[in-house]
């Protein structure tokens, strides 16, 4: 590969810097959007983002006064990753910075509101089923196995519906019943695209989108109306993804709603 002219720094975040601590080595371009470049790294994704782009976790986002036009590269591309940087045909991303992503709240007390302001989905009851045996300790696996890789696109619509469950249960305060959801998702994540197991990986420690965190960080406060802005911001990432996530998240909440737990 010709080294490339042109420099674009860019912070990583730090669930992601290890990987581009180690010397430069390829690197399997998975899908490449106008906004967001998603590479497969060693066994891990990375997203590098454009100014504009969905913040996600782990991505590489370029700084904001950079106006990239086009990534030079399509799916089944290799690059170079590693050196503190991503080599891509014509530009190098380089890493100047790390960034903090947000992590979903835990709501301490006796129940969390239920997300009423979300759009209507029928995801929202199968999530509701599953939260409600998650933790009442009924059999998952037929369940779960009706959510992971389930609907088109990047990130199928049963798996963001999947990530809202993982990231209420953790909102309520239950952390400590995710591994026996997470030992039912990890045979099936073959099921799925890499990208939607990636974010199922993270929503599994709590992390996800700012715009979905604020949802949480609202219902901890008790402030409706910041839900509900935040819901409505939601609800317009990717062609349905928000309103999936939403759904599950509601219908993980619904269910625990009017159960009480021991910490």
């Amino acid at each position: 590969m010709a080294a490339p002219a042109t420099t674009w720094p860019a912070a990583v975040s730090e669930r992601s810097a290890h990987l581009l601590r180690p010397p430069p080595r390829p690197a399997t371009v998975l899908a490449a959007f106008p906004a967001a470049l998603y590479l497969q790294v060693d066994r891990s994704l990375l997203p590098v983002v454009a100014a504009g782009g969905l913040r996600l976790p782990t991505a590489l986002v370029v700084a904001s006064d950079v106006h990239p036009v086009g990534w030079g590269v399509q799916p089944g591309d290799v690059v170079s990753v590693g050196g503190g940087e991503v080599a891509l045909p014509s530009v190098r991303v380089r890493a100047v910075r790390e960034w903090r992503p947000r992590r979903m709240p835990v709501a301490h007390g006796a129940s969390t509101p239920r997300l009423r302001l979300c759009p209507p989905s029928p995801w929202r009851d199968e999530a509701a089923r599953l939260a409600g045996r998650v933790v009442d300790g009924g059999p998952l696996t037929t369940l779960v196995g009706r959510f992971v890789g389930a609907g088109p696109g990047l990130t199928p619509s049963g798996d963001d519906v999947l990530c809202g469950v993982l990231l209420g249960l953790r909102l309520r305060g239950l952390a400590q019943l995710l591994p026996r959801l997470w030992v039912e998702v990890v045979p099936r994540l073959g099921r799925t695209t890499t990208l939607a197991a990636a974010l199922l990986a993270e929503a599994l420690e709590g992390y996800a989108l700012s715009q979905v965190v604020r949802v949480g960080e609202a219902l901890v406060a008790g402030d409706e109306e910041a839900a509900a802005a935040a819901c409505a911001d939601v609800a317009t990432i990717g062609h349905t993804s928000g309103e999936d996530l939403l759904a599950g998240l509601a219908g993980c909440l619904d269910a625990l709603q009017d159960k009480e737990f021991v910490a």
